[in-house]
């Protein structure tokens, strides 16, 4: 399960990189939970249904108002499938 969640991070801090502060509106679609497959969508909203998230939604704010992945936020997900 932490696997899982690390390998989120790692896409979520990929797809932050070089955003410099926009709002990011992308979303996260896990392909294969077990093999850590995720692809990134341009645009979207959370819908675990579909197994699809917000890439704003797996993200925090620090104190220097860098948006960062959120790793409690990617274990909440990683509960879904583990």
């Amino acid at each position: 399960m932490t696997d899982f969640a690390e390998a989120l991070c790692r896409h979520v801090a990929r797809e932050l990189e070089g955003q410099d502060g926009e709002y990011v509106k992308s979303a996260i679609k896990v392909l294969d939970a077990r093999n850590h497959l995720f692809r990134t969508l341009p645009t979207g909203h959370t819908d675990e249904t579909e197994d699809i998230y917000a890439t704003s939604d797996l993200c925090r704010v620090d104190e220097e108002m860098n948006t960062l992945p959120d790793m409690s936020k990617a274990m909440s997900v990683a509960r879904n499938y583990f």
